[in-house]
């Protein structure tokens, strides 16, 4: 435990000594220029991207020149959707952000020569590391973010972190808020709108895949994840696809990045019959047409439940319980079609809301979840969504 915390504590220093650089780097405000960041995960894009139009709409904003800094996982989607929310974009690679320290200095110093006059951090859940820095060293004289609940952050992050990085700080509810909710209310503050903003992650999705040829009854299947604990057994995912399979007649077809092409196979070696192999196979708009045709989708935890329930998939999907209300389970004017499923011991936590701590429950409790709590959750509510008694999420 030590040799960690001196090692992410070592890490830290550098990223604060390339802080101090760039923020010697000579460079001015200059005009009405808005900096935008938004550097988390692709189901964290979902929960705000519909509120980003607001910034140029806005009384506050409007003349601004808007420029975004946006994590690359979600450029695509960006890009195809919603390209005119903002004047710029800067994108950046996270991995090479964390390892890369003249990739880092290069950005950081790219992003303060872009004179932004204002500032506005859109993640909750921020780090010194990632957006903190990113909104120092830019040379905005007003610079917003939510306050925010760090016990997850490390010590050594709380300790080495610059002080003051923000001149205003905006309460952004509980941490029980759901995110979308949380991103509405905030948005509406600092834009001082009359009421915040409906929070909406509808998403349509016109990529074209007929040439898939897929069948006309199929599911999702999405073994993989990026955060090794939050993974469910292959053997688990195999016996909910069967059950599926044999009692509804429906085809699985396993979906996932080129990093989850290991988890892709090893599902289908578990399952031991045909599937339809997608695993890596489709562009980030394919992936969601795949799931806009789809009957549901079977997921972890992971960006994939977002997406899916964006484009009107029904979800049924595993959670530890660890940040319970941020994101699952989904408020029901967003997604009524959204079922997530938890261990037993978070059942009972959520039947005495107040009593628990969420923030105690392991990442990986949700590797303990038996296949047959999902199947009971599907067979409850599968007959009803393939009979068409389906509502999509309200816009």
């Amino acid at each position: 435990m030590k040799s960690t915390w001196v090692k992410d504590a070592v890490k830290l220093l550098l990223y604060r000594l390339v802080y101090w650089l760039v923020k010697c780097v000579p460079a001015t405000p200059r005009g009405r220029r808005l900096l935008l960041v938004k550097t988390d995960e692709i189901g964290d894009y979902i929960l705000l991207r519909n509120l980003l139009p607001l910034f140029k709409q806005s009384e506050r904003f409007r003349d601004y020149q808007v420029t975004l800094v946006g994590n690359e996982v979600f450029r695509q989607l960006f890009e195809a959707c919603d390209a005119g929310a903002v004047d710029n974009v800067i994108w950046i690679n996270k991995k090479k952000f964390r390892s890369g320290l003249l990739y880092r200095y290069r950005l950081l110093k790219q992003i303060r020569q872009s004179g932004a006059s204002v500032a506005v951090n859109l993640v909750y859940s921020r780090l010194f590391r990632f957006d903190d820095g990113i909104v120092g060293v830019s040379t905005a004289v007003e610079r917003i973010a939510m306050a925010h609940n760090d016990r997850h952050t490390t010590l050594a992050e709380r300790r080495l972190s610059p002080r003051n990085v923000y001149t205003v700080l905006i309460a952004g509810g509980e941490d029980r808020l759901f995110d979308a909710c949380r991103n509405a209310r905030f948005i509406g503050q600092l834009l001082q709108l009359p009421a915040a903003p409906p929070a909406s992650t509808r998403l349509a999705c016109t990529e074209d895949i007929s040439w898939r040829k897929l069948p006309a009854g199929y599911f999702v299947v999405f073994p993989g994840s990026g955060i090794p604990s939050k993974k469910w057994p292959p053997a688990a995912f195999a016996a909910v696809a069967r059950h599926v399979k044999n009692t509804y007649g429906l085809e699985p077809v396993v979906c996932g990045g080129p990093g989850d092409r290991a988890d892709a196979d090893r599902f289908m070696a578990a399952y031991g019959g045909p599937v339809i192999d997608l695993a890596g196979q489709t562009s980030l708009l394919q992936f969601l047409a795949v799931l806009s045709g789809s009957r549901f989708l079977v997921s972890v935890d992971t960006g994939s439940v977002h997406l899916a329930a964006a484009v009107g998939c029904p979800v049924f999907a595993l959670f530890s319980g660890l940040h319970y209300g941020r994101f699952s389970p989904y408020p029901m004017e967003i997604a009524p079609h959204f079922f997530p499923v938890y261990p037993d011991d978070i059942d009972k936590m959520r039947a005495m809301p107040g009593s628990y701590d969420f923030y105690t429950v392991p990442i990986d409790a949700l590797k303990d979840i038996p296949p047959g709590k999902l199947v009971e959750s599907i067979d409850k509510n599968l007959p009803d969504l393939l009979h068409g008694r389906v509502y999509l999420p309200v816009c």
